[in-house]
């Protein structure tokens, strides 16, 4: 099976969400505001849904979701998240 690709930081920033695949496991990635208190700039994450295919998230059970941050690092977070569980999902 292929890796996890995922798109760069800009795609992200302006606001974009994605779908993707790999074997059963299936997911959605967000980003998401969080507006703060004060003059503290907003803090920006990225949401990830995971669910197991063959369906689509709507009529599916979403089985666990987790939040990275907006950024480079976060963005290798998650690849590495889905890649675990892809493997656990897809045995």
């Amino acid at each position: 099976m292929n890796d996890i690709m995922i798109p760069t930081l800009l795609f992200w920033e302006n606001g974009n969400d994605w779908y993707g695949s790999k074997g059963s496991a299936r997911f959605y990635i967000k980003p998401v505001t969080h507006e703060t208190e004060g003059d503290q700039p907003d803090q920006k994450t990225l949401e990830v849904e995971l669910w197991r295919g063959p369906f689509e998230k709507a009529l599916s059970e979403i089985l666990e979701t987790a939040s990275f941050p907006l950024s480079d690092e976060g963005l290798t977070q998650i690849v590495t998240w889905l890649e675990k569980k892809a493997a656990e999902l897809n045995g």
